[in-house]
């Protein structure tokens, strides 16, 4: 693998690994050291790991506690901060389908090798998450498989409520012996042997208003993703110009040509770079007004007319266009809707 393209894993996730080790009274930090991996670096929040060595821990702990269920346990030591940002945007999140999309979209803040690994499938009966996790190069083990299927039950749950049960829950890998702890966690049927790492929940639930929604939250706390990514992948074109305009939207200054000099490239260039990830300015600048607006309209704190000044619309009559465009509705039938 050439150098700079290795995958990395955010260390403050790695936290709750050796956390759960240390709890079942082992000493985490000997384990990192095998791994060879810097124990001091989980009190930096923006350190990271090398991923093959972070796998190389999975099973050096998998083995040391020998325990089917040692990896569920893990994830119940998840915190907010164990994904930086991205987790309190997850609890601040409007819905869980929401957060599910949050996710989708910003997970490479924890491993910079998950893209697109995770798939949504919604019918009337479940609201179905599917994970690939063969996606991540290397591909994880399979205690940390088991961990990434736990992780999404043990932060819906946070956000919805402790009450929350899956509908059924699926593994691809062969079922262990002494299993019945898996039921006991996710309290659902949970199959072996399937064709997907996956969990079904009820759409309603999925779907329903959170408690702890709170847009301006969530907008100053993916503003922080966008800007980590965009330091992290400077190869990464579209999120540099993505962080870029949420930072000069309220100012208007979102024109092509500003923005190829915010980040130091011709406007030509720009074109080109944008052209070859298969996205343009003008697609990248339509994508984050909608999604900024969306999470603006949710705040009924806001003014519509406050609302237009933040997008960048000179006049709040375009920046309604513009939502009835994307969503179908107007910002006012929106926000009415969403407050039954």
């Amino acid at each position: 693998m050439k150098k700079g393209t290795q995958t990395t894993t955010l260390a403050s996730s790695v936290l709750m690994l050796a956390r759960a080790i240390d709890t079942c009274g082992y000493n985490s930090s000997e384990l990192f050291e095998k791994a060879g991996l810097d124990y001091s670096k989980l009190k930096d929040p923006l350190a990271r790991y090398p991923y093959h060595s972070v796998n190389d821990l999975w099973t050096l702990a998998s083995e040391t506690i020998d325990d089917p269920c040692f990896s569920l346990k893990v994830a119940t030591f998840w915190h907010p901060t164990s994904y930086s940002a991205l987790g309190y945007s997850w609890l601040a999140s409007d819905s869980l389908e929401d957060a599910f999309i949050r996710s989708s979209r910003y997970t490479r803040v924890v491993n910079t090798s998950a893209k697109d690994i995770m798939e949504y499938v919604i019918t009337d009966d479940s609201y179905r998450i599917i994970i690939h996790n063969d996606r991540i190069k290397p591909n994880p083990v399979e205690p940390a498989v088991d961990f990434s299927v736990a992780m999404i039950l043990v932060m819906c749950r946070a956000a919805y409520g402790p009450h929350l049960n899956p509908i059924r829950v699926s593994f691809k890998h062969k079922k262990p012996e002494h299993a019945d702890c898996f039921k006991e966690f996710f309290n659902a049927p949970v199959g072996f042997s399937q064709d997907h790492n996956a969990i079904w929940l009820d759409p309603e639930e999925a779907t329903t208003p959170l408690a702890t929604a709170n847009p301006e939250l969530v907008r100053i706390n993916d503003q922080i993703v966008t800007d980590y990514l965009a330091h992290l992948d400077r190869n990464d074109l579209s999120m540099q110009v993505q962080a870029k305009l949420i930072e000069r939207l309220p100012s208007g200054q979102v024109t092509e040509e500003a923005i190829a000099a915010a980040i130091n490239v011709s406007q030509r260039s720009l074109q080109r770079k944008l052209k070859q990830q298969g996205i343009s300015f003008t697609q990248l600048l339509e994508d984050t007004r909608r999604d900024l607006g969306l999470l603006y309209v949710r705040d009924p704190h806001r003014s519509f007319n406050e609302i237009a000044y933040l997008l960048g619309f000179s006049e709040p009559g375009n920046f309604t266009r513009a939502f009835k465009r994307w969503y179908g509705s107007s910002p006012s039938q929106y926000r009415e809707t969403t407050r039954l």
